[in-house]
């Protein structure tokens, strides 16, 4: 083994044994990985953003229809069925 192996090695060792080098890399990471995020626009976001509230209004008014129209019909059965 060479010696730049055998330092490479000690280093390894160093840094996952004493704790403080190990996670002071991973947020090293971290911040590395978030500068490679493209972050949307203010415009974009805005877009986005009233596209899913409009698109979650019409599902849920979907939703709240077809709840009141099955609750109807059960109601309409029960009493056929109940007779009262």
């Amino acid at each position: 083994m060479s010696e730049k192996e055998n330092k490479e090695i000690k280093k390894d060792k160093a840094t996952t044994e004493g704790g403080s080098d190990v996670v002071t890399g991973i947020f090293h990471k971290y911040r590395a990985e978030f500068r490679k995020i493209v972050w949307p626009s203010r415009e974009t976001l805005a877009k986005h953003t009233v596209t899913v509230v409009i698109v979650s209004a019409i599902f849920g008014a979907y939703i709240a229809a077809n709840d009141y129209v099955f609750g109807f019909l059960f109601r309409q059965f029960a009493n056929l069925v109940g007779g009262s």
